[in-house]
């Protein structure tokens, strides 16, 4: 299936072993090795939910699960790496785009990494949001080498 992405004017391209597409809902499943990529950007797991808008044709959520579920991205200007995963996610395509990574994420540049138990990243504005979880007293942490350039 070849989607496009407001955010870029790249199509979108999804393999999986299965699927279930509702062209009315604009809701399709997606199971067994999803990989989801445009350009330089690719999104896989096990399990992907995408919702597209009225015509089927534009992305506007993924919401994917997986063992883990991975986004990376090879940024244009040739800099280092950005590699997120966790065992759930969902990746905005609008409004700003971004990636909310669930239940333990980590996020990293190069040799620098970021983990939460929730994390937003603005993949517009490269601001990242985490917070811990109070019930396990996980913090965020924060690992950064002050030499590289990112």
């Amino acid at each position: 299936m070849v989607l496009t992405s407001a955010a870029a004017a790249e199509p979108i391209y999804l393999d999986a072993d299965e699927a279930e597409i509702d062209n009315v809902s604009g809701v399709s499943v997606y199971t067994g090795n999803v990989v989801m990529t445009q350009g330089l950007r690719e999104i896989t797991g096990d399990r992907m939910t995408v919702h597209t808008t009225r015509e089927g044709r534009e992305l506007s959520r993924v919401i994917v699960e997986g063992r883990p579920a991975v986004y990376t991205q090879q940024p244009d200007d040739g800099t280092a790496l950005v590699r997120a995963d966790a065992p759930r996610m969902e990746y905005f395509a609008t409004g700003p785009e971004r990636i909310i990574l669930m239940d333990g994420g980590r996020i990293t540049r190069g040799r620098n990494e970021f983990t939460g138990e929730v994390i937003e990243y603005n993949l517009e504005t490269e601001v990242v949001n985490a917070r811990g979880d109070d019930d396990t007293g996980r913090r965020i942490r924060i690992t950064l080498f002050p030499e590289d350039e990112e």
